[in-house]
């Protein structure tokens, strides 16, 4: 099965499982993130918002929901929810991330300066 709809690299890619449906997530360099059925390569979502290629991504559920975060050379990382389409929270970094991991409620983040910085996914007050 072959996927088409990014105008540009793919960057990064994971999966997740909804009511046992695989779903892909990927990135790239057309500032997109998109959400992809497997069965019938159907683009589900087109994920709009940063004004950069979009270098990583990952899924993880909190509260039972299923999330995506991104990261983009546009210096944000980006909470979105998947099935709606919607970008849920914004976050403004000083420096570009260049990884990202979510484990749990913890959203780390390492950046190009050396530094790392963390978010409690059930407190917005820490973002």
């Amino acid at each position: 099965v072959v996927l088409r709809g990014h105008t540009g690299w793919v960057l990064a890619v994971t999966t997740f499982v909804v009511k046992d449906e695989v779903r892909v997530v990927s990135c790239g360099d057309d500032e997109t993130v998109r959400v992809w059925a497997i069965e019938g390569s159907d683009t589900l979502q087109v994920l709009r918002g940063h004004d950069g290629p979009v270098r990583g991504v990952a899924t993880f559920v909190v509260n039972a929901t299923l999330r995506v975060v991104s990261r983009s050379l546009d210096r944000t990382i980006r909470l979105w929810d998947p099935i709606r389409g919607t970008q849920l929270f914004l976050i403004p970094l000083e420096v570009t991330c260049r990884s990202l991991c979510v484990v749990g409620r913890i959203l780390a983040a390492g950046h190009e300066d050396g530094t790392l910085s963390y978010w409690d996914l059930l407190r917005e007050s820490s973002w």
